[in-house]
């Protein structure tokens, strides 16, 4: 019982810290960041599973981008394996324009599925 306790708690610790370095770091580039958020909002939209179910959750990413513009995924939090899995799926079909924008540095990016009521 100690133990889960101390794992959960290590867990949400390093969640933590990398979500602090995403709110640091970024792509610099306003336009960049821009193309890049746009990208990743149509390429990777809130999954199926998750309105069936009505679940919430998160995926934090880091990457490297080659100089075909595919993303080299260095690493992966997320709320629920399911949205790990779906995330990483997602990104192998993802190449963005003007790979040159985005090397160079490690890019981070945090998708947020959150339900949206339409009234």
């Amino acid at each position: 019982m100690k133990t889960q306790v101390i794992l959960r708690s290590l867990t949400i610790l390093v969640v933590m810290i990398f979500t602090a370095q995403i709110s640091i770091a970024g792509v610099h580039d306003p336009k960049a960041a821009t193309a890049l958020k746009k990208v990743m909002e149509t390429q990777v939209p809130y999954p199926n599973f998750a309105q069936e179910n009505l679940q919430t959750g998160f995926a934090v990413i880091s990457f490297d981008v080659d100089n075909n513009g595919k993303i080299l995924l260095k690493q992966i939090n997320a709320s629920t394996t399911e949205f790990k899995e779906y995330v990483e799926e997602k990104l192998k079909d993802i190449t963005l324009e003007n790979p040159e924008l985005y090397q160079g540095e490690t890019q981070y990016y945090r998708f947020d599925f959150k339900l949206i009521n339409d009234y």
